[in-house]
């Protein structure tokens, strides 16, 4: 009996120990459940009233309205940079840019100059053996007549001579005369072919020609020449090398290898500068060309400007290399430029003088186009050929990177190789009918001789009766003729006889001389700031005032929730929040204006108070309806 009294006790004691451990872990349990929800506290915030302003902001890249990229010339060698102007030195139309490396190209035109000669002197041994040759087959077919009229004379004489003497006669007048036909053959054959040895050489002398024409031609492009008036930037040296995202790369400096077609440099129009962003499709809506904006610069952090809307795209896009997958539209802000270079520091004479510059560069293209070379033929001589890579000075250009020198390029453009043409009075540039009647010309002129057997002195006679006959001129397409000493630009101190003048493709053409004495604009001064305007990719915020609203009720869009399509907002009202419909007025990123729904002085939640914590969080990932990618609001003023 003792002894169940004692197992009955025990597993009582055991019993109440299991009870008060189960105890303590639900209490323990409950506890540590009820912790957050006492420490949890939804964040407030108060409906305000007063003057609201609404402001959009975008992020854009200030440029130039009008620039000419000068790239690097395919020289069919290095391209090595001897000459460079410097960052944010003023140059004036015709001022040298960038100079590269001609010691290839001099040598590689000394050669071809060397075998040009050398087809020169060989045409002209082939033609004093030609001559020589003639005049013995001219005494040969003599001394042959003479041999046939002397058979002829004594066959006379048959009548007077024996049988035998007769016929001993007619075989030789029948010898005579297949000697004198055999020697006309002869002559023939040997006089074509002359004229065929001749017409290889003229052949070899026309490709040398052409090949010299190319070298000179490139020998052109080693000087980029300013095709406008503006201030100077220096593209970044992508060429060779290996990098890594992320590494700075160091703009072009003299001594450096560059690629064949990469920008080298800008000529920048200051007059005239803009900023390209994009905007929000809420952005759009809201605004208009002409606008009012105000621009802050990276560079110059504590100075505002003042701007217009100047443009706006009709449709969106979307960056595929952008964190924003978002499509939006772009919009190009304009910006004045007499305040921003007073701004800078810049003198009153150096405004007026861009300015002024400014007026002269709005007659002319963003980018100067190339015009033919003149005074190349239709016909006869084939000198049309094809160049690709950097160009020829003079040449038409189709599309593409490697212009002239100092030509300019559109934009980003672009970089494709191009196709350079020979084009000259009866290319491409002319009406078809004045290429029909150059044409017919060129063959009145020349009365059945072959274009082949000509001098080059006889073919530029030929070519220019062509012209004055059907009425172009003896000058370019355009009418305009080559003064004395103005040749293409190659260094050459006189044109090469049987070459067709140059002249250069750009906004201006440049002479001889020009190219010659072409001189480093003057570097900037020390204290001259308008180097900031100059980098590429400078960045600017645009702050755009859309709307003015006096009076009005508004909170954060963070208090703005959405439930079975309608937008709500959590009203406190002693210790609960309850719901309200609202009805928005206006709204953005960041601010939202109530036409109807609060009373000023309402506490309203930040975050949905009905949500659990785990919920909460998820929540809070989710993008808010009110966070639409428009701009932001500020208050002018509160209640």
């Amino acid at each position: 009996m003792p002894a169940r009294r004692y197992s009955f006790k025990k597993i009582l004691i055991r019993t109440g120990i299991v009870a008060v451990v189960l105890a303590a872990c639900w209490g323990g349990y409950v506890l540590v459940q009820q912790m957050p929800q006492r420490q949890q506290q939804v964040a407030t915030t108060k409906v305000r009233k007063g003057d609201v302003v609404v402001r959009s902001y975008a992020r854009g890249e200030l440029q130039a309205v009008r620039s000419a990229s000068l790239v690097a010339p395919n020289l069919f060698g290095t391209v090595q940079v001897t000459k460079l102007a410097q960052l944010g030195s003023f140059a004036r139309e015709g001022d040298l840019i960038v100079e590269f490396d001609d010691s290839e190209v001099r040598s590689r035109l000394e050669e071809k100059q060397l075998e040009l000669d050398q087809v020169d002197e060989q045409i002209r041994k082939a033609e004093a053996d030609l001559a020589i040759r003639n005049n013995q087959d001219q005494v040969e077919l003599l001394n042959a007549r003479y041999s046939v009229r002397r058979a002829e004379l004594e066959v006379k004489r048959n009548e007077l001579l024996s049988e035998i003497d007769r016929k001993k006669n007619l075989l030789t007048q029948d010898e005579a005369q297949r000697r004198l036909k055999q020697l006309e053959s002869d002559i023939k054959s040997r006089l074509e072919q002359s004229k065929a040895e001749m017409a290889v050489l003229f052949e070899r002398k026309n490709k040398a020609v052409l090949e010299m024409a190319r070298e000179r031609q490139r020998l052109g492009l080693v000087k980029l020449l300013a095709p406008m008036s503006g201030l100077v930037a220096i593209r970044q040296n992508f060429s060779g090398g290996f990098r890594m995202f992320g590494m700075q790369i160091p703009d072009v400096r003299e001594g450096d290898q560059v690629s064949p077609g990469m920008l080298v440099a800008d000529v920048l129009d200051l007059s005239e500068l803009e900023i390209s962003a994009k905007v929000g499709e809420l952005d759009r809506a809201n605004l208009r060309e002409g606008q009012d904006v105000l621009v802050h610069l990276d560079a110059i952090p504590e100075k505002q400007f003042t701007g217009r809307i100047k443009s706006m795209s009709g449709t969106a896009s979307a960056n595929f290399f952008s964190a924003d997958p978002a499509k939006k539209f772009d919009v190009t802000f304009s910006i004045d430029m007499k305040t921003l270079m007073s701004a800078l520091g810049a003198k009153s004479e150096q405004i007026a003088r861009v300015l002024a510059t400014a007026a002269k560069n709005r007659g002319k293209p963003p980018t100067p186009k190339p015009v033919p070379m003149a005074g190349m033929p239709a016909t006869g001589v084939p000198l049309s050929g094809v160049m690709d890579g950097g160009g020829m000075v003079g040449s038409s250009m189709d599309g593409g990177s490697g212009l002239a020198a100092g030509a300019a390029v559109p934009g980003a453009a672009g970089a494709q190789g191009g196709r350079r043409a020979f084009a000259g009075g009866g290319g491409t540039s002319m009406p078809d009918g004045d290429r029909r009647k150059l044409r017919e010309a060129v063959e009145k002129a020349l009365k059945g001789r072959s274009i082949q057997d000509l001098s080059p002195e006889e073919r530029q006679k030929v070519f220019a009766e062509a012209r004055k006959a059907a009425g172009l001129g003896a000058g370019s397409p355009g009418g305009r003729q080559r003064r004395n000493g103005e040749v293409g630009p190659g260094g050459l101190s006189a044109p090469m006889p049987g070459l067709p003048p140059m002249v250069y493709g750009g906004s201006s053409i440049f002479t001889q001389a020009q190219f010659e004495n072409a001189k480093l604009p003057p570097a900037p001064e020390e204290d001259d700031q308008m180097e900031v305007l100059l980098r590429p990719g400078l960045l600017a915020d645009v702050e755009i005032i859309v709307e003015k609203i006096p009076n009005a009720i508004y909170i954060p869009s963070q208090a703005v929730f959405e439930k079975d399509g309608k937008l709500i907002a959590y009203v406190m009202r002693g210790s609960r929040f309850e719901e309200r419909i609202l009805k928005p007025l206006k709204r953005s990123e960041s601010t939202m204006v109530i036409s109807e729904g609060l009373e000023p002085g309402e506490v309203v939640a930040l975050a949905d108070p009905t949500l659990r914590p785990g919920d909460r969080k998820k929540d809070s990932e989710k993008k808010s309806p009110g966070g639409s990618p428009m701009g932001g609001m500020s208050k002018a003023g509160g209640a």
